[in-house]
């Protein structure tokens, strides 16, 4: 079987899981509903919107990839395609790229609906850059954001039984969501506001303000050296969880045998 027969076969297993669409799509609506900036992204000529749309379909819908992905790694044997993955020509590792990217390709179709839509109507409203801005976003913000919650749960279902894998790929998840998106400034008054952290791509080749719910102007936006080298450390994190989770499966496999 080609890389892409076993990709496509991935993807239609992946597409069987009711529950993650459901969720996955109220998830993606909710992102796509929610505002700080001009407008909500298909209303709006401006790129910041569209960005932060990304950005959302980059946190919120991967927390049903976090649940729905903890038997990733361990899948072909527990579905019985393991044999035909061991009769495939193709290498061990293009055999799981194709698990991972069938999967991928299926879960994030939600999100990459919702950017291209708003591309268009924001090619309505004059911002002529937008479809080819909605597919990059896609490719560097939203997918990478997907990517690592499925690691994330590969890993999970590696280690733990499946339903505590499911809370606690979850609930790490949102933990590494409120480290990494949420900023709180202090308040000329006392106290503290918490503000959401735009992505460095967005930063760097969107013109998005380091604060993406208000101007930033004291403080320095990501160089694009910067955003590339976040960018490379989030697909390292996302193959490195993948990697130690199929190397723990296989290593339970070899006692079990």
């Amino acid at each position: 079987m080609s890389f892409l027969g076993l990709a496509l076969t991935h993807a239609r297993i992946a597409g069987r899981q009711r529950a993650l669409w459901v969720v996955s799509i109220l998830l993606t609506v909710l992102a796509a509903t929610l505002n700080v900036n001009t407008g909500l992204a298909f209303e709006t000529d401006d790129v910041a919107d569209l960005a932060f749309l990304a950005q959302l379909l980059a946190l919120l819908p991967p927390i049903a990839y976090a649940a729905a992905f903890t038997d990733l790694v361990s899948a072909p044997a527990r579905l019985g395609i393991a044999e035909v993955e061991a009769s495939s020509p193709t290498s061990p590792a293009m055999l799981a790229v194709a698990r991972v990217v069938g999967s991928l390709l299926v879960v994030a179709l939600p999100s990459a609906l919702v950017l291209l839509f708003c591309g268009f109507a924001q090619t309505a409203h004059g911002n002529q850059w937008a479809v080819l801005q909605a597919v990059s976003l896609f490719a560097f913000v939203t997918a990478p954001g997907a990517l690592l919650a499925m690691s994330l749960s590969s890993l999970a279902g590696t280690v733990l039984p499946r339903a505590i894998a499911r809370i606690a790929a979850v609930a790490a998840w949102c933990v590494a969501i409120g480290l990494t998106t949420f900023v709180p400034t202090p308040e000329p008054g006392g106290g503290f506001k918490i503000h959401l952290a735009s992505d460095a791509v967005c930063q760097a080749f969107f013109g998005c303000s380091p604060l993406m719910d208000q101007a930033s102007a004291n403080v320095a936006a990501s160089a694009p050296i910067e955003a590339v080298v976040a960018l490379a450390a989030k697909l390292a994190i996302a193959i490195t969880l993948l990697s130690l989770a199929g190397a723990l499966s296989r290593s339970r496999a070899y006692r079990r045998g």
